[in-house]
């Protein structure tokens, strides 16, 4: 069988890997299309790096609307506001392309097929998805019919469940002897422990259950603000133009860190934002553009096409656009 041109739908992992298998099985080309840019595709880093050095092409910011004589027709996307997961949603321009296509492959995601659910009288909730104890008596259902796709821990998870679900049922109960147990002591003994280990773990510690808006508390100035991102994490924007740097919140900071100089500004000229060379920021040029500097390097940013901004950056500068704009006023 003949692929000739290979056209991969998709941003993910699989779809890395389909492109790159579809050059090893001797496709004439093999180019990934992804309605957003390389920037928000879920796939890893270092999938997207193999996918590029074994020669996949890829065209960004188009959405597949049909395929017919060898020919993908497509719609061409722009970057829109970040969604709750501070992706940035794909808008629709009203511009279309053609792409050279023989054979489409489909890798943007999965779904079960529930027809054999409903054939046999199981309710599906409005998600399309089964109850983990159906309607049906002795009937479950766990795994990626249940929640989609899911990660192997949730599936184990629906297991154990549905390994005590079954025992209470028939009311009885699996008690191990004690001598098959191993206790934490002899799983130590066994494996041991590395010096390393605890550190390491220590370090993953994000502090999730502590939000410190310090800075912002005690600026008497008001020139430190809680942003609300599109996720519902909170995010510290300084407001250069509000800071008298009497270096307050650097006193009351439990992190042993200086706000005013440390954090995300918003400038409003360039001529405070030349003369504040150490802080992090924006500065709004008119329209969707801003002049950025991070780690030391300045450089202009367009929000409505391509760009050089981290994903988390650029969704700081949509935000404050976006919900805060009357900081920039």
């Amino acid at each position: 069988m003949s692929l000739g041109h290979v056209v991969v739908v998709g941003g993910g992992n699989t779809a890395m890997d389909a492109a790159r298998v579809a050059l090893r099985a001797g496709a004439k080309s093999s180019t990934l299309v992804y309605r957003r840019t390389k920037k928000y595709m879920p796939a890893d880093a270092e999938e997207l790096e193999l996918a590029v050095a074994d020669g996949v092409r890829f065209l960004e910011l188009v959405s597949p609307v049909e395929q017919k004589n060898g020919t993908l027709l497509c719609k061409r996307m722009k970057l829109g506001e970040p969604d709750a997961s501070g992706r940035r949603v794909p808008v629709e321009t009203g511009e279309t392309v053609e792409i050279n296509c023989d054979t489409v492959v489909s890798a943007v995601g999965e779904q079960v097929d529930t027809q054999f659910l409903t054939d046999n009288g199981i309710k599906l909730d409005n998600i399309g998805c089964p109850a983990f104890i159906t309607n049906l008596e002795g009937v479950f259902c766990g795994g990626d019919v249940r929640r989609g796709p899911a990660t192997v821990v949730e599936c184990i998870a629906d297991a154990q469940g549905f390994a005590n679900q079954v025992l209470k049922t028939f009311r009885t109960s699996v008690n191990f002897p004690k001598d098959a147990r191993s206790s934490r002591e002899e799983a130590v003994a066994k494996r041991g422990i590395l010096c390393e280990s605890a550190k390491c773990e220590g370090e993953r510690c994000l502090s999730c259950n502590v939000v410190c808006e310090s800075c912002a508390d005690v600026c008497p100035n008001r020139a430190n603000i809680s942003i609300e991102m599109p996720d519902g994490r909170r995010e510290i924007l300084h407001v250069d133009r509000m800071c008298n740097e009497c270096g307050n919140c650097a006193v009351f900071c439990p992190y042993d860190s200086a706000p005013y100089r440390e954090k995300f500004t918003l400038f409003h000229s360039k001529e405070d934002f030349d003369e504040t060379e150490g802080n992090s920021g924006f500065l709004p040029l008119g329209g969707r553009k801003v002049l950025v500097r991070l780690g030391g390097e300045v450089f202009e940013a367009d929000l409505d096409g391509e760009n050089a901004l981290p994903k988390d950056i650029e969704c700081v500068v949509l935000t404050v656009f976006s919900r805060y704009g009357y900081l920039m006023g």
